[in-house]
């Protein structure tokens, strides 16, 4: 039985992501492998193809939080490849994983050579400064409950499931483990979410997303 197409996250074509899979070369990284650490200049754009990667912060205490993940039919790194800065975040393979890597020269020669490609790239850093727009705004307006209902939504994969500890989340929140966890508990009470040591399981994506929009 053949495998079904991964979703695509927004702002990404079948077709940008097809020419950028033609110049690039794909690689297989083993679990817990780490492939980009913060503070390290971009060198690629990733391509996920198949698997799970992390991206993670560490704070002064030693403390990691995981601000979400990364699977088939998304791409990671775009701007940072591009402008060759710092990455921001650490980039891991939750588990056995495959991406396709497109260089920063090549990047630019294809920016160069292909108007689909052109336009592709653009759209998506567009795109991207409107969700950091969004979530800037979330984050200013929205009360607790529906930002981790947004967050759930954003980061769970494709089962509905976000293996992240309630002190981590909590911590991507900006909250206390209490608030986050009080929340949480209100969520399960609704039957939106199922709540397991280290993992919450999302049980109706249109359900939790009615309950995430803004009154």
């Amino acid at each position: 039985m053949a495998k079904p197409k991964p979703r695509l996250e927004p702002g990404i074509s079948e077709e940008v992501i097809g020419a950028l899979r033609a110049h690039g070369k794909r690689r297989t990284y083993q679990t817990g492998q780490l492939i980009v650490t913060a503070g390290d200049d971009f060198e690629e754009l990733f391509i996920i193809e198949e698997g799970k990667f992390s991206y993670s912060s560490i704070d002064r205490h030693g403390n990691a939080s995981v601000y979400g993940y990364k699977e088939a039919g998304s791409m990671w790194g775009l701007a940072g490849a591009l402008m060759r800065t710092p990455a921001s975040f650490f980039f891991e393979a939750v588990e056995e994983s495959v991406a396709t890597c497109v260089s920063h020269d090549e990047l630019w020669r294809l920016i160069d050579s292909d108007p689909i490609i052109r336009r592709g790239i653009i759209y998506r850093l567009g795109w991207a400064v409107f969700e950091a727009t969004s979530f800037g705004h979330q984050e200013r307006t929205l009360p607790l409950k529906k930002r981790l209902a947004n967050f759930l939504l954003k980061n769970a994969d494709e089962s509905g499931t976000l293996e992240l500890p309630q002190s981590v989340l909590a911590r991507n929140l900006g909250v206390s483990r209490f608030a986050a966890g009080t929340q949480l508990q209100n969520l399960k009470k609704l039957s939106l979410v199922e709540i397991e040591y280290g993992r919450v399981r999302v049980l109706n994506r249109d359900q939790l997303r009615a309950f995430a929009a803004p009154d």
